[in-house]
């Protein structure tokens, strides 16, 4: 099969490899159909390496995945041939106590697409354990399966919150994270506002029921605190900007809840007297667990189509292109691979 390998920083080979077969009998053989472009795999293409996960070796990127079943292991009774499935892309160990707890997002030993060493889905097919396997509905596309990835996030961070109907919440910073964590926020009943500079995003942000976007093309970040009649109860800071990260205590009431979900600085100043004396609670997420069948469901029976997030679409031989495209067209929202 071929395979697209990030050799080194910014090149990208294409490689013909050996087909990948099963060994475990509650694994499937997926033929991979569609993958999302993340951030993630951007950055690595461009610095070859997040944090402490570093490419040392020719690595498969790509994590936002679906595909078509073309076998399956002998113990495997609930998927078949010919099967449209979204791929969740980690697998934890199944042992610690995170994983037994429900929260094997936090598993140290989770092998998750595309992070060094583990080799991702920019590639035509992978075997993968039949658990981590959701069955799509006819009204979701392979192209619109791969955002039940990014949704999935947006989802685990409701859920960590306890998010309710009725409740004010803005998300600050709209990429596809942002946007599909209002979608969320939305879906749980919650009024959602919204924080960017981008008129794609904001576009597409009114189109999916922001109540209202700030656009910070035509308002200074530190203005927003005074143009906020009420409060909110929640934010989603989904940026990364460090400006956006110190401001959200301005934002919330008092009593109110922050989750940071975009990853960008690793230090900034913030008020924690103010956090203290107003007992707002804070909380960061790391990807999410339990999601995906939840997604599916809240995609196919509200009916949403999430073609609009697809900016463009190339095939497997034209992966850097693809890792390049969002860099030069800050309208993108969203790229597909489909190999």
């Amino acid at each position: 099969m071929k395979a697209a390998f990030l050799i080194e920083k910014n090149k990208i080979e294409i490689r013909e490899i050996e087909n990948p077969k099963i060994k475990n009998e509650d694994e499937v053989l997926v033929k991979i159909k569609s993958v999302g472009v993340c951030g993630s795999d951007i950055h690595y293409y461009k610095e070859g390496r997040i944090g402490d996960f570093i490419v040392k070796e020719p690595l498969i990127l790509g994590h936002e995945s679906s595909g078509i079943i073309e076998e399956v292991g002998k113990s495997v009774k609930d998927l078949k041939v010919g099967d449209r499935v979204a791929i969740e892309p980690g697998i934890p160990c199944r042992k610690c106590s995170y994983c037994k707890e429900g929260r094997y997002n936090l598993c140290a030993d989770v092998k998750f697409f595309a992070t060094p060493p583990i080799n991702g889905t920019f590639c035509e097919y992978i075997v993968h354990p039949s658990d981590f396997l959701y069955k799509l509905p006819e009204n979701i596309s392979f192209d619109e399966a791969t955002l039940i990835e990014p949704f999935s996030v947006g989802i685990h961070a409701c859920n960590l919150i306890n998010l309710r109907p009725g409740e004010k919440i803005l998300i600050s910073g709209l990429g596809p994270v942002g946007l599909l964590s209002g979608l969320s926020a939305k879906l749980n009943g919650a009024i959602v506002y919204g924080i960017e500079k981008n008129k794609k995003r904001i576009e597409i942000a009114e189109k999916i029921g922001f109540e209202y976007v700030f656009d910070t093309e035509k308002i200074e970040i530190k203005e927003i605190k005074n143009n906020i009649e009420e409060k909110f109860d929640v934010i989603f800071e989904c940026s990364g900007n460090s400006f956006l990260i110190e401001e959200t205590i301005n934002w919330v009431k008092r009593g109110g809840r922050i989750v940071f979900i975009g990853m960008g600085t690793d230090f900034v100043n913030f008020n924690i007297l103010k956090l203290t004396i107003d007992e707002i609670k804070i909380s960061g997420i790391f990807r999410y667990a339990n999601t995906y069948k939840k997604a599916i469901s809240l995609l196919s029976k509200n009916r949403i189509d999430l073609k609009n997030f697809i900016s463009k679409k190339f095939s497997l031989i034209d992966v850097k292109e693809a890792l390049e495209y969002p860099i030069k067209n800050p309208d993108c929202i969203k790229v597909i691979v489909n190999p």
